[in-house]
């Protein structure tokens, strides 16, 4: 169907009636909106508004994620792509009658999740003690203590490991020491020495700053009784913390059932927000609604028909004013040219003067995707990849056009494969050789092997490329006549033709020997090539010395350009023999082990590295000789793409049959 053509609409109804028009238009999901500028009318201000309903999808977010991670209702990375629900519009309206009470729910899932955060926090301050007294445990004094009737008790650690000997050496180092200083050890380890140090009152703030000049530190939380019953105290505390837990994370898994409503709410609230934030490019009066915006013509009429019967409105339709406003584009395809969509838009969207590319590039693309590819076991891979997802997980939207342009790539790959005879490499030949003792296998190549006949080959890609060229060329040539420029539609594509082909008959003798006469003509279409171009290039110009001019500059263009990007396609025979030969590596590795079960480990590890380096190379290499090859001949690009104001949904879609119910 390719590009679909948009009309422009007006729409102006009675201000009461204007939340639910707004909703029927969100409902059909047809129109794109646009800002409706007008000083007499009054312009709606719903930032508040949608900032609110935002701020609740935020909450039902973070509700549903709660309730993942204690409810283990997380789904894997493959089920995630199954996880869309239909529903009917009915079920809809049923959930954000019901939103209110959900978001309460909301607000119990994650006060209930504050409570388990902050019991958690405590258990891990409980066994954090637990750890720290353990190493106290030898202590027969309260760790609180602090003097006797003539000394003063420092109980605390050093950051590494010390003898009681280092202790009072490292004391003993100081000048005017304290010298009636006793050390005991309590426990010591890698990173880590807890010790008792006593000395005479007298002494003791001369000891203490020794001992913290060199690291001790003395706890600042100690209970006044012994690290054995400390500890005790500690792990009965813990008990009845993680009995707390245990029974705050029983209530959280009772909400389980609310699970898909509460992701369900999230997806109304952001399409709550995106209803108001489209309500901002309308404009109204004291009692009249006015939007406008555009609609596919296919729908428009049905559209007011039903607006116009529904609601005290007027809807007029009119042919958009290209010259001055920036008109969306809508393009639609079938599945095999949909698949490429998003290569072009990750280019640029096709503008109103572009023809929809995809069309005609998706053939090009799949076939140069499957030549660098070029083996039936990839392919094979690839096809049955892209069916389960079609038909298990139920992709839609842009996950359903990469499956289709996945299945049709691994179609071209195992067609490429089977021409060229690679099935996993040369799977079938090395099996037969090395563990099956049958020495003459024949080639199972349908048309040539790129190994042995690579010039050949490279000729091919060199052809294929030339056909590619000429297609943008003649789609820029129907663009001009589109425009009613025949003249140009002539002169800036045939001479090119001409000289392209007179080009590649003479360079196609530089890699392989061709007959004299071929040679000769083929010398005789470049010159009349060459002729036309520097005769219809500079035909803009006023004078002949400038007419001479942009025909001799048009002429190196084309001479320059178009060498080079014909020698871009000596890409498509590099990467199709990279994954070749790296295959046929694989093999001949897993075949020198000597051991089938040896072989498979090697053949499925090889393997599955080698698709997924040459899945990547290709795919860039493919985009490449499309955006710089194919779009150069007569794309522009630059264009918006039709945006169309309807309800966007992570977790639910609503069926066809009940959308404009």
């Amino acid at each position: 169907m390719a590009k679909i053509k948009l009309v422009h609409f007006e729409l102006v109804s009675l201000l009461d009636e204007s939340r639910k028009l707004v909703e029927f238009l969100q409902k059909s999901g047809a129109a794109e909106l646009v800002n409706v500028e007008n000083e007499n009318l009054t312009k709606y201000q719903t930032e508040y508004i949608v900032n609110q309903y935002l701020k609740k999808n935020q909450k039902a977010v973070h509700a549903y994620t709660v309730l993942e991670k204690y409810c283990e209702m997380k789904k894997s990375f493959i089920e995630s792509f199954n996880d869309v629900k239909e529903i009917d519009y009915s079920e809809y309206r049923l959930i954000s009658d019901r939103s209110e009470e959900l978001l309460g729910i909301c607000d119990g899932i994650i006060s209930l999740e504050k409570e388990t955060e902050n019991l958690s926090d405590k258990i891990a301050e409980k066994e954090a003690l637990i750890d720290y007294y353990g190493n106290w445990t030898e202590l027969d004094i309260p760790m609180a203590s602090k003097r006797t009737m003539t000394t003063n008790i420092f109980i605390g650690s050093f950051p590494r490991e010390m003898t009681k000997e280092e202790i009072l050496s490292m004391i003993s180092s100081v000048e005017d020491y304290p010298e009636d200083v006793a050390v005991e050890i309590i426990s010591k380890r890698k990173m880590l020495t807890c010790a008792v140090i006593m000395c005479h009152q007298s002494s003791s703030e001369k000891l203490y700053d020794i001992l913290k000049n060199n690291g001790f530190y003395v706890p600042d939380r100690i209970v006044p009784k012994l690290p054995v019953k400390a500890i005790e105290d500690f792990r009965q505390e813990l008990e009845i913390l993680k009995e707390n837990k245990a029974s705050v994370t029983e209530k959280l898994k009772e909400f389980r059932d609310d699970y898909d409503d509460i992701r369900f709410l999230s997806d109304y609230f952001v399409s709550q927000a995106e209803k108001y934030s489209a309500v901002e490019n309308a404009a109204a009066s004291e009692n009249i609604f006015f939007i406008k915006g555009y609609i596919p013509e296919r729908v428009a009429e049905d559209i007011k028909f039903e607006i116009e019967r529904r609601f005290t409105a007027q809807m007029e339709l009119s042919e958009p004013d290209y010259e001055n406003e920036d008109v969306p584009v809508l393009i639609e395809n079938k599945s095999f040219a949909a698949g490429v969509e998003s290569i072009t838009n990750m280019y640029s969207p096709p503008s109103n003067k572009d023809i929809d590319p995809n069309p005609v590039m998706s053939f090009f693309y799949y076939a140069f995707f499957g030549l660098m590819l070029s083996d039936a076991g990839y392919g094979l891979l690839l096809v049955i990849f892209s069916l389960v997802a079609k038909k298990k997980f139920k992709v839609r939207g842009n996950l359903k056009k990469t499956a289709d342009m996945i299945l049709y790539c691994g179609i071209s790959t195992a067609f490429w494969g089977i021409m060229f005879g690679g099935f996993f490499g040369n799977l079938i030949p090395t099996v037969c050789e090395n563990f099956l003792g049958v020495t003459d296998v024949p080639s199972f190549a349908l048309w040539m092997d790129p190994m042995t006949n690579s010039i050949e080959l490279l000729l091919y890609c060199f052809l294929f490329g030339i056909i590619h060229l000429f297609a943008g060329l003649l789609i820029r040539g129907y663009m001009l006549i589109r425009d009613k420029n025949y003249l140009g539609a002539v002169c800036d594509t045939l001479p090119v033709m001409v000289f392209v082909v007179g080009f590649a008959i003479v360079g196609a003798g530089f890699f392989t020997e061709i007959p004299e006469n071929i040679r000769s003509t083929g010398i005789k279409i470049l010159a009349v090539g060459a002729v036309l171009i520097v005769l219809t290039s500079g035909r803009s110009s006023k004078n002949i010395l400038g007419k001479l001019g942009g025909g001799l500059y048009g002429l190196y263009n084309a001479a320059s350009g178009y060498l080079g990007d014909i020698l871009s396609y000596s890409r498509l025979l590099a990467l199709s023999l990279v994954t070749g030969v790296i295959a046929n590596v694989i093999n001949l590795l897993g075949a020198m082990m000597g051991n089938i079960v040896l072989f498979i480990i090697v053949f499925i590890l090889g393997h599955t590295v080698n698709i997924a380096i040459n899945l990547i190379g290709t795919y860039v290499h493919t985009g490449r000789l499309q955006y710089v090859e194919y779009f150069s001949k007569f794309y522009e690009g630059s264009g918006k793409t039709f945006t169309p104001f309807k309800i966007n949904s992570k977790f639910f879609t609503i069926t066809e049959e009940n959308k404009y119910g």
